[in-house]
């Protein structure tokens, strides 16, 4: 028999306790970091990554969907070491707790070396580093926008040697982050502002040297696709000669250092003013080479040119002479006009149009007689021709043939003419027709 305590107890389903371990599992942990290996990894049609992450003694399933792949870095691969952050939950229907990830990094300097070198080559893929989508910087900027930390010692090496080269110069700094994580985020927002706010020649993207953690932010594809947009050309200058950047390859021009970026913008102001003092001696030198040849060229050809005098007295007689032509060719022209006017006078006159009338009249008498003489012709052709066709039209006639004794039998209802015995059965009603009326008979027999 049962026990009465057996009633008392609180039975659960299963999945009335899968859901109880999943509800304390997402309480009680919330969102972890994980360090571990990947393996297992797929990902299927959905676009989903499904794996699993271990170290030496365990392993978790993980995924993360599609919508948060947005944010990775780096194109995941099993075997790489990952640090992932996520929420713990169960997945019901197979009773299996497992980590939904929301962001992956690569672990170590080798794995951000992995994921700098399949950024890049992605990108390049792109043409995202295409030499012909770059910008040209202009000869003398007048203002220059450096995107670096206010307080570190890249924008004072700028600051120094673009002062010492040009003397006073227009910069505006905007301050951002240039390490840690939203540095990325805060660089390319600045680039995308100054390209809004507009009134700049030139924008600096730059910061000291560092480890390639610390560049990291400069690595990062929204910076690089932030560079990349820029209407207004940018210079990368990221740590020190040896250091490359993403930002570096998306750049217009890239320098080795931040003070290598201020040398290749402003020029030196000494060499700049040495330099159009000797144009200017040059232009000088030029000009009165020009001068001096052009002022022979004049005598020469004063020299050639004779007296002016006599010249202009050859003129004069030739200019007569092509008035007295001028004048004697115009009255040819109008006696000639005038004597076409009294004939076209005399062909207008009513004398004139009435023998023409006549005439008209005449040869429009002989077209209407030989007209109808050509349609009484044909037609008499037509009839003739028409008789012929209605006597062979006669011939083959079969009212002819019934006059000859022959008849036409139909079956009803339909009226279909029979040509066989074949066609006709006991008991069809037929339809004769004779030469004159018709009757109607019903078949008693078929005589084959």
């Amino acid at each position: 028999m049962f026990s009465e305590d057996l009633f008392k107890r609180d039975i659960l389903s299963v999945s009335g306790l899968t859901a109880r371990i999943r509800d304390l599992l997402e309480g009680e942990l919330g969102q972890v970091w994980l360090a571990g290996e990947i393996s297992n990894l797929r990902r299927p049609s959905s676009g989903h990554y499904y794996l699993t992450l271990k170290d030496e003694s365990a392993q978790i399933r993980a995924v993360m969907f599609r919508n948060q792949q947005r944010y990775l870095s780096f194109e995941p691969e099993d075997g790489q070491e990952v640090l992932a952050r996520g929420r713990l939950s169960v997945y019901e229907p197979r009773g299996e707790y497992q980590i939904i990830l929301d962001y992956m990094e690569p672990r170590g300097e080798g794995a951000l070396r992995l994921a700098f070198e399949k950024l890049k080559a992605r990108l390049e893929a792109e043409g995202l580093f295409e030499q012909s989508r770059k910008k040209g910087l202009p000869f003398l900027p007048d203002r220059v926008a450096v995107v670096t930390s206010p307080t570190g010692a890249a924008i004072r090496d700028f600051i120094r040697v673009a002062r010492r080269r040009f003397g006073s110069v227009n910069l505006a700094v905007y301050p951002v982050r240039v390490q840690g994580e939203g540095a990325g985020l805060e660089i390319a927002g600045a680039i995308e502002d100054l390209n809004r706010w507009g009134g700049f020649d030139v924008i600096v993207v730059t910061r000291g040297g560092g480890s390639l953690e610390d560049l990291w932010a400069f690595n990062e594809e929204v910076v690089a696709r932030a560079v990349a947009a820029s209407e207004i050309p940018v210079v990368s200058a990221v740590g020190h000669e040896v250091d490359f950047s993403i930002c570096d390859f998306a750049a217009d021009l890239r320098a080795p250092t931040p003070s290598a970026a201020a040398e290749i913008i402003y020029l030196e102001k000494a060499e700049l003013r040495a330099y159009l003092a000797a144009q200017g001696r040059r232009l000088g030198s030029g000009c009165r080479g020009v001068l001096r040849t052009t002022r022979e060229r004049v005598s020469h050809l004063s020299t050639r040119l004779g007296d002016p005098g006599r010249a202009l007295a050859d003129r004069r007689l030739l200019l007569d002479d092509l008035l007295e032509t001028l004048v004697r060719e115009t009255r040819l022209g109008l006696t000639v006009r005038r004597q076409e006017l009294r004939a076209t006078a005399a062909r207008l006159s009513p004398a004139g149009q009435r023998s023409r009338l006549e005439a008209d009249r005449s040869r429009l008498a002989v077209l209407v007689r030989d007209l109808s003489r050509a349609a009484l012709t044909r037609t008499e052709r037509s009839r003739e021709r028409l008789g012929r066709l209605a006597g062979r039209l006669g011939d083959l006639s079969p009212l002819n043939v019934l006059q000859r004794g022959y008849a036409v039998a139909r079956r009803l209802p339909e009226g279909k003419a029979l040509r066989s015995f074949r066609e006709a059965s006991p008991g069809d009603r037929l339809e004769v027709l004779l030469a004159e009326g018709s009757i109607t008979a019903t078949v008693d027999e078929v005589i084959s």
